[in-house]
């Protein structure tokens, strides 16, 4: 009996960890935002003003339904041309008005686990741009005015 416990877990890990997508990031210097998205086929190698700059970390699709993974909404500012991801269907901050829903685009993990880690949200109060990154390394403290606002869930690295 124990052996079939541990199969179904390592079975069910398994489809767990094979579910995984790259979160693809973009960058567009003329409106000075980032991008995030699992379908490449929006911007391919970049396309539309949009650069690609690789893979943020690994995410699940945004339907994927486990108890311990939540989706990430996107919301779109047409004032300002910003995207902000986050595990909330709502926004409640007054910081973020004017912030249209665009549905449900990826899910990421709810708790830290092993091999896990923080998917950060940095904000650029100059520009208006949210940045999103598992690597603390990428932005320390704050890089070209970002600083750290948030923690989103808990991803794979790239």
């Amino acid at each position: 009996m124990k052996k079939i416990i541990i199969l179904t877990l390592l079975v069910f890990w398994c489809g767990v960890a094979f579910c995984q997508t790259p979160l693809f990031r973009y960058y567009n210097p003329q409106i000075k935002k980032h991008y995030y998205t699992i379908n490449f086929n929006e911007f391919g190698n970049g396309g539309n003003g949009w650069n690609f700059e690789g893979v943020a970390c690994q995410v699940y699709p945004p339907d994927f339904g486990q108890p311990d993974i939540a989706p990430v909404f996107r919301f779109f500012n047409p004032q300002s041309g910003d995207h902000y991801y986050t595990t909330g269907k709502f926004i409640t901050r007054r910081d973020l008005f004017g912030y249209r829903p665009e549905g449900p685009v990826f899910s990421v993990y709810k708790h830290r686990a092993p091999g896990l880690r923080p998917l950060l949200e940095y904000y650029n109060p100059q520009s208006g741009d949210h940045f999103y990154t598992t690597n603390k390394h990428e932005l320390e403290r704050g890089f070209d005015g970002y600083i750290l606002d948030n923690i989103v869930g808990f991803a794979q690295p790239r």
